[in-house]
């Protein structure tokens, strides 16, 4: 295993590589550069605009694949470079948004699960009857809503009718942890309801076909209890697809809310790529995509040496 864990690590380094071309090429693609917005702003102020000298001071004045390097060797000493228009560092910047994404992210996979794992083994043991039916049908209008739209309606309808709307200006946990709570709890119910319908069916199907295998039906012959069956024998044999769902949520945790954090005004790495995005900062949103594909890959080999825990049999190559 530690043969294997060392060359996913050594493979870390040309994905990366390529990430940054493609993301730096992309954003060189996009019509407009952060120096017209600032000109214009300079502009609209009466200021004299030295154009030539903003596009030098910000490094922009040299070919594209210079800049490319010149970048990539400062990510690779450790500097993700200045934001154009906050003033300060983007690794400081996403020091201070990545937990809250994090926060938001969290919240919103322990919800998920708590509510998927549970009605997916339900249905499972339910096959066929009215409970599964009903609840599948919800998991599969659940999957299927728009979740900005589902959630703006959140946002509308309770200030409409009853004069509530969820905090929109963020305050630390450790400053107020109930006020906390309450801005992340439904922008995360949100997040969590669309991510658990799809984990529902998931789990319900891997039991579904665990619970037709030899050891189940010698199991019931023994007359081992069905919730013992469920979770000891068919739940935990049935583990590496959940696990590999579950994964695949746990590395969205950093940029998979970039749509409620904007919506719920939740100042996150998510929103600040949006806004960067906007602004052509070009630093910015490099370093911020780049924080998410290491953290993707890093979930991913944790996922992938999980499964040889779970289930011995498993031969990682």
């Amino acid at each position: 295993m530690g043969k294997y864990i060392v060359k996913r690590v050594l493979l870390l380094i040309p994905t990366i590589f390529i990430i940054c071309a493609i993301v730096f090429g992309l954003m060189r693609m996009v019509p407009g550069d952060a120096v017209d917005i600032i000109v214009n702003r300079m502009t609209q102020s009466g200021q004299t605009v030295d154009e030539a000298a903003i596009r030098a001071r910000l490094g922009l004045d040299v070919p594209a694949v210079q800049q490319f390097f010149n970048w990539m060797g400062n990510v690779f000493r450790g500097d993700l470079g200045d934001s154009f228009f906050q003033y300060d560092s983007v690794w400081n910047i996403i020091k201070r948004q990545l937990p809250i994404s994090l926060e938001l992210g969290l919240i919103t996979l322990i919800l998920a699960n708590l509510i998927s794992i549970p009605l997916g083994l339900f249905c499972a043991a339910r096959q066929d009857s009215i409970p599964d039916y009903a609840i599948r049908i919800i998991a599969v209008v659940l999957m299927a809503i728009p979740m900005f739209w589902l959630a703006t309606l959140v946002l509308f309808y309770p200030a409409q009718w009853w004069g509530y709307a969820p905090p929109v200006v963020y305050v630390s946990f450790f400053q107020d942890p109930i006020a906390n709570l309450q801005m992340f709890l439904v922008p995360a119910i949100m997040g969590a309801l669309a991510q658990a319908g799809m984990q529902l069916r998931t789990v319900r199907t891997v039991v579904l076909d665990t619970m037709r295998q030899d050891y189940i039906r010698t199991a019931y012959a023994k007359g081992v209890k069905q919730r013992v069956i469920l979770f000891k024998h068919a739940f935990r044999n049935a583990m590496i697809p959940v696990i590999t769902i579950i994964g695949g949520s746990i590395a969205a945790l950093v940029g998979g809310n970039v749509i409620l954090e904007n919506i719920f005004n939740i100042p996150g790495i998510g929103q600040q790529l949006v806004t960067a995005l906007g602004q052509r900062d070009f630093p910015m949103v490099q370093g911020c995509v780049l924080i998410m594909s290491i953290f993707v890959m890093i979930v991913n080999l944790v996922i992938d040496v999980a499964y040889k825990w779970i289930d011995p049999r498993v031969t990682l190559d």
